[in-house]
């Protein structure tokens, strides 16, 4: 997520200084979070979604939504 530039422009100064081996979760709609259970269930790191962090996530981080969830994101068709 580092490699991402101003991936720490929202975050406050505490979470700028995360350890390297610090574990985070990438959201199916493209926010970070800390963890999804706990404290820091609603917690977001970053929430910018740009065209270019979606390439990043897509291109560097490998980054989908599972074949079996894809169903939910189909936009339906007008009746």
């Amino acid at each position: 997520m580092r490699g991402f530039p101003g991936w720490s422009a929202g975050a406050q100064p505490e979470e700028r200084e995360l350890a390297d081996d610090t574990t985070v979760f990438l959201c199916d709609e493209f926010t970070v979070m800390l963890s999804p259970v706990g404290v820091d269930k609603d917690k977001r790191l970053f929430t910018e979604d740009t065209p270019e962090w979606r390439e990043f996530c897509e291109t560097t981080l490998k980054f989908s939504i599972p074949d079996d969830l894809a169903f939910a994101y189909v936009e339906s068709e007008p009746s």
